[in-house]
């Protein structure tokens, strides 16, 4: 797996110790994942690549080259073990290159499977040539070879030791070379890297005054060239000439620079994949602001617009765009999600229907093709059609309005929290802030005796698999997968609720998780369990009440006063509940004019899971967004569930993977009391 982590403050390490790519399995290093993390670092100085993969997936492994070619970042690579096949493309993006004891490096040109008559298959080994040509371009730019003794390379399917890959270019140094002997080409491919790195930081400065020092420090390392050219061979060690205030100017230019090309990107935003060509030239040219080039974005815009009104101009939607949103529409319809759509081309159609439409679009002939046929096609083409995608965005809103149709009871008693990541994050109580404190005239801010309670959250990941299969297609048998899909929703909703009630019931005696002082949630020393229980009643529900406004701070001094909202019984007592609350009279008084004082002052909450824990059992809760009890945080505030696609070619079915990033954490006990109720 990918291990991103910082080293300090500006210098990070990257570790690539897997396949490139998604598998089938679902396993492997995709460009997706790793840019997103690679964007997570924040600005850094140096990133220290580490490879030890066989290799994998062409487009993921080029795109992942790219992304490191454009980190304003140093990037030094370490192959620890193997760098093979598109892995050692990776490894061609670092400024220095550096081979392991005992690493390999494997170069060879591009294969793949392929299914179809012969004109699909001649089409496949026009592409493996394009992808071969590439792969040449990225090797002899590194190398400096020429480009056919690349290719013989690739056809030869090439393993290079450390002083292979060192003498043939494709690394700078390597941890098996005898220095005894070699010392003197070690210098000359460290000077290569050295230059080439100054003339990429002249070439990147955008200020002039900077651009000068870039020059210098450009000039200076060609004279440590020169010098150590003549130098014995004895001494490999570099002239410096180098000041602190020139490298600091130097560092200075290069986060301007960092700043200017990321305000580029992020102006482009979306545009960026369709404008490449633009992007690039506003990204080289070093004159070119943040406003020069959303000009430059817009003016190209209106090229291919008339404009409304004299002055907006707005894109519109590509035929790809067109199509899944109409074919989308179209299914949703069908299956009730959406209105019938007058004029939409795809309305009524079928899943054999649309498969056709999709390959069609992708460039493959489906004339005289049974609905069988069409339906192999779509599996056999990966994900090079639309069709996966579509059925993806399906299943997608399918899913969703089933999960918001589940009744989330958790949601009356416990916490809705975010988390960044999955590491584990503390949740300071309220319990441990003292009160303030008077400050007389010209006095001093003291800390007091600050108590510091902590519950840690944390959120993992939970998913399962749907598949539209071969069958279905032929079928057009959509409500199958819809329901499939609606199950799966719901079942995503009432798991998260199913383990909000796990941890407030678990434990001894249902009695809730360890909290943080190493005591179990509900216990008598919390003063938060009433044990042995007594039945429901208003008179046993104010004693709850009083007990949760007592409850004190860590240090025992101050008294937190928090006030119950939430009455959480099993369904079985929901009924008794409901009249105790909404009575206006105390139910249990002989005088019908008795007030009852909790008339419509709690919220009675039921659900079923606590039937099968304790048919007497009832809690109390404050307000969650005031005190929370209990918290269920979700990665990065997402909630709904998130689907992805992928064919399986053998089973011949399309895999949806459902996943949702979540945790449970308990929270305040002070906020929360529990009966263990009694027969009425």
């Amino acid at each position: 797996m990918i291990k991103i982590y910082a080293r300090g403050s500006r210098r990070a390490e990257v570790l690539i110790h897997e396949a490139i790519g998604e598998d089938w399995f679902g396993n492997g290093l995709t460009s997706k994942r790793f840019v997103q993390e690679l964007n997570d670092l924040g600005e850094v100085d140096e990133i220290l690549v580490r490879i030890n993969s066989p290799g994998g997936a062409v487009f993921d492994g080029v795109a992942i080259y790219n992304a490191l070619k454009e980190h304003p970042a140093r990037i030094e690579v370490l192959v620890e073990g193997l760098a093979a096949s598109i892995a050692s493309v990776i490894a061609m993006a670092g400024d220095r290159i550096r081979m392991g004891e005992g690493a390999l490096m494997m170069i060879h040109n591009p294969w793949t499977l392929a299914i179809g008559d012969a004109d699909d298959l001649r089409k496949t080994a026009e592409t493996l040539d394009k992808h071969t040509d590439v792969l040449v371009d990225i090797y002899a730019r590194r190398t400096g070879r020429p480009r056919d003794e690349i290719a013989a390379m690739l056809d030869a399917e090439t393993w290079m030791t450390g002083p292979e890959a060192v003498e043939k270019g494709f690394a700078d140094e390597s941890a098996t070379e005898d220095e005894s002997d070699e010392a003197v080409a070690v210098v000359r491919h460290d000077h290569r890297a050295r230059y080439a790195r100054a003339r990429e930081q002249f070439r990147r400065k955008a200020d002039q005054n900077a651009m000068r020092i870039a020059a210098s420090l450009l000039q200076s390392v060609r004279t440590d060239a020169t010098q150590e050219s003549t130098m014995p061979e004895t001494n490999t060690t570099p002239a410096s000439g180098h000041t602190t205030d020139v490298n600091a100017a130097v560092q200075e230019a290069l986060a301007a620079e960092r700043n200017r090309r990321a305000g580029i990107r992020q102006a482009f935003g979306r545009f960026a994949a369709e404008y490449r060509e633009l992007l690039d030239a506003c990204l080289e040219d070093e004159r070119c602001t943040v406003d020069a080039a959303r000009e430059r974005l817009l003016a190209k815009l209106g090229e291919r617009h008339e404009p409304l009104s004299g002055t907006f101009v707005q894109p519109g939607a590509d035929a790809r765009d067109k199509f899944l949103a109409g074919a989308e529409q179209a299914l949703l319809a069908r299956i009730g999600l959406a209105k019938r759509e007058e004029g939409n081309e795809f309305a009524g159609r079928g899943l054999p229907d649309l498969a056709a439409t999709a390959l069609t679009r992708a460039g493959v002939s489906v004339k005289g093709l049974t609905r069988a046929q069409v339906a192999a096609k779509i599996f056999a083409m990966q994900t090079t059609s639309d069709f996966p995608q579509l059925m993806s965005n399906v299943a997608g809103k399918v899913l969703r309005a089933a999960y918001s149709e589940f009744p989330p009871t958790w949601r009356a008693w416990a916490a809705k929290g975010e988390v960044s990541d999955f590491k584990i994050h503390p949740r300071i109580q309220l319990g441990a802030f003292n009160s303030l404190e008077e400050i007389p005239e010209g006095g001093e801010y003291t800390y007091g005796s600050f108590k510091e309670d902590y519950e840690n959250a944390q959120a993992v990941t939970k998913g399962k698999a749907i598949a539209l299969t071969r069958q279905m297609i032929v079928n057009d048998d959509l409500g199958a997968f819809q329901r499939r899909a609606r199950f799966m929703g719901r079942a995503a909703a009432r798991t998260v609720n199913e383990d909000a009630y796990k941890l407030l019931t678990s434990g001894t005696s249902n009695n809730g998780p360890t909290s943080s002082d190493g005591v179990q949630y509900f216990n008598a020393s919390h003063s938060n369990l009433t044990t042995p229980g007594t039945a429901i009643n208003l008179q046993n529900i104010g004693k709850m009440r009083a007990a949760m406004r007592k409850q004190k701070d860590k240090s025992g001094r101050q008294t937190l006063n928090i006030e119950p909202k939430v009455l959480l019984v099993p369904v079985g007592l929901e009924d008794k509940a409901k009249q105790l609350i909404t009575s206006e009279s105390d139910p249990a008084a002989t005088n019908s004019r008795v007030r009852n004082i909790y008339y419509n002052a709690l919220t009675v909450v039921s659900d079923p899971y606590l039937d099968g824990v304790s048919a007497t059992a009832y809690y109390l809760f404050a307000d969650p967004n005031d005190v929370p009890a209990f918290e269920v945080v979700f990665l990065d505030g997402i909630e709904e569930p998130f689907v992805d696609e992928m064919i399986d070619f053998d089973t011949d079915a399309m895999k949806f993977k459902v996943r949702l990033d979540y945790g449970v954490a308990p929270g305040d006990w002070r906020a929360a009391q529990r009966n263990l109720g009694a027969q009425n």
